[in-house]
């Protein structure tokens, strides 16, 4: 079990939840055997299997409002009817739109065993209903119920101390158990905590399990660490061979470094080469330049060389502001070598001359090393620049294929 130190008050301990809602000695919306319908009261009022078929039937024909009166009834004994309930609540159907009531059933779906039921609990709190206490306990919940999902937040959350105090070492449990549910990026989350390179010995070698059960798990950035470890010999002896067979693994599944690092190797005949890999950050700030999805492929690793990159470009900022006066989220990328950018582009929709300007002007930029960036630049107005990343934001990427939309109701 997972257990952590929060602010507000202390953690309720597990309550083993498990995901699946038995069927004996209990009423379920799930595909088990119905009970024999029976005879409604006088009142009208439904009792036993009959509240269940009126609830599948009402929700088959989307008649929200007559399923709400069977589903609480139901949800008396039945986690997966408080639940199917909380959603009827929380996007009003069949009725108001209630999110503490909403807020209410999830937690009674939590306490009746149906783990989905934690999750939707600790997730609206972003809506404004309970504080990072709340979002912490549900979180756990979900997470000691054997919801990789779950054990996710939790990690997530411990490690940005939201409501708990960080603990390094409570965010790699949380991961490793999310790993252990069948979630890859648990296994690299708990991976990339244990391979600090100021980490001691042992937790190297840990950290690599970690990033080979990603690996096994079709998880390219997995395999492409795997990789790593090999050709550097960390938690490892190193072996080419091996590093290279894992850099090709990581390519076929759709990890770019991995394709690149397998082309340095394959190229260096080899010789000793220094790995090109990328690192990202979802937001940077550096010499007044805002930017978001920061991404620079280079020889040197690490967030400080990420922050070195984007200073380099934040020296031109001014003179990039003056592209976009009225403020706009330009989506752009660069490569440099020698000291100079050796060619940038303008990889997202606008406008011409737009386009333009910011293409001539990033070759001012003098970076050192060698290495590609890519980054969306908040330039010119700030207020401008805010709007059109939201904008950005709303609007499904353009990677060449059909995106189809799906309603919460059609799932």
């Amino acid at each position: 079990m997972i257990s952590v130190r929060a602010w507000a008050r202390p953690l309720p301990t597990s309550l083993g939840l498990a995901l699946a809602v038995a069927c004996a000695g209990t009423f379920t919306l799930a595909s088990c055997h119905k009970e024999a319908t029976t005879t409604p009261d006088a009142d009208g009022e439904c009792t036993g299997a009959r509240c269940v078929e009126e609830a599948e039937a009402a929700l088959y024909y989307k008649d929200y409002a007559r399923a709400r009166g069977p589903l609480a009834t139901v949800c008396e004994k039945d986690g997966f009817a408080c639940f199917r309930l909380a959603e009827l609540h929380q996007h009003g159907r069949g009725g108001p739109l209630d999110l503490a009531k909403a807020a209410s059933l999830y937690e009674e779906s939590c306490t009746k065993e149906y783990g989905e039921g934690c999750e939707r609990r600790y997730m609206l709190v972003q809506e404004g209903h309970g504080g990072p206490e709340v979002e912490l306990d549900f979180a756990l919940k979900a997470c000691d119920g054997g919801r990789p999902k779950g054990c996710m937040h939790l990690a997530e959350q411990i490690a940005a101390g939201r409501g708990v105090e960080r603990d390094a070492a409570q965010v790699a449990k949380a991961y490793e158990k999310a790993c252990g549910l069948g979630d890859t990026d648990g296994c690299v989350g708990a991976g990339e905590l244990l391979s600090d390179p100021e980490g001691p010995a042992d937790a190297k070698v840990k950290g690599l399990a970690q990033f080979v059960k990603a690996c096994v798990g079709h998880n390219g950035y997995g395999c492409l660490r795997v990789g790593v470890a090999f050709h550097e010999g960390i938690g490892t002896p190193r072996d080419l061979e091996r590093a290279k067979a894992h850099f090709v693994r990581a390519c076929e599944w759709s990890d770019k470094d991995g394709c690149h690092a397998a082309e340095q190797m394959a190229a260096s005949a080899g010789s000793p080469i220094s790995l090109e890999l990328s690192t990202k950050a979802a937001e940077m700030d550096e010499g007044g330049l805002a930017a978001r999805e920061v991404s620079c492929r280079m020889s040197e690793r690490g967030l400080p060389a990420l922050s070195k990159a984007l200073a380099a470009v934040a020296r031109i900022k001014d003179k990039l502001d003056g592209c976009a006066k009225g403020g706009a989220a330009v989506e752009v990328s660069w490569d440099f070598a020698d000291g100079e950018v050796q060619a940038a582009r303008v990889t997202g929709k606008a406008a011409k001359k737009l386009v333009q300007c910011v293409g001539w002007t990033m070759r001012k930029a003098k970076l050192r090393g060698a290495g590609t960036c890519d980054a969306v630049l908040l330039l010119g107005d700030p207020d401008g620049a805010a709007k059109s990343l939201a904008d950005r934001a709303s609007k499904p990427k353009d990677d060449g294929r059909k995106h189809i939309r799906i309603s919460a109701e059609d799932e």
